[in-house]
């Protein structure tokens, strides 16, 4: 191999490094860009427990969070950004207490879920907590709190640090059966 021959070889070598480093550092700045310009959900009224949530799906409530009622709603609006099922409903009075409203799973999915409630007695406060699972099988959770009656005021003014929301543990139904 001349020395001619041996210097356009490298050449041509150098010039594909920087066009793989270019590629590379392109890439890079990409996914950077688009993990801190990513849209953030803006319904941070619903609490996100210590297990995080793992996907992106957004829920608007009704009763909405610290709504403030004149008397006890009828029912449950959870209305998400898509399609989902619904794993957990609970509803819960101060001190923990679970309300039995009747939720069991089942597997259509939603965007918009309906839920008759019993006849709440007076209360401070009461916590509805929510699990769901998106197309992807991701698990979005969280809660909201509401109250209702001629003195209530706002639930986050009232709900003690420790009663939020405890982890969720949701089976993975698609290993049921295997």
């Amino acid at each position: 191999m001349q020395i001619g021959e041996f210097s356009k070889i490298m050449s041509r070598s150098a010039a594909n490094a920087v066009s793989i480093g270019n590629r590379v550092t392109g890439l890079m700045l990409a996914i950077f860009l688009s993990a801190s310009l990513a849209p953030q959900s803006s319904l941070a009224q619903h609490v996100m427990g210590p297990l995080g949530s793992q996907s992106d799906v957004v829920l608007e409530s009704s009763p909405a969070n610290d709504e403030i009622l004149p008397s006890a709603p009828a029912d449950l609006m959870l209305r998400f950004s898509g399609y989902v099922r619904l794993m957990k409903l609970t509803l819960k009075a101060p001190g923990n207490e679970p309300i039995d409203i009747g939720f069991r799973y089942q597997a259509e999915a939603s965007r918009v879920f309906f839920w008759n409630l019993p006849e709440l007695p007076p209360a401070d406060y009461y916590v509805v907590e929510w699990a769901v699972l998106d197309p992807s099988n991701l698990i979005a959770r969280g809660s909201f709190g509401f109250s209702f009656g001629p003195n209530a005021r706002p639930a986050s003014e009232l709900i003690p640090v420790e009663e939020v929301l405890n982890p969720v543990i949701v089976p993975d139904f698609r290993l049921i059966g295997q």
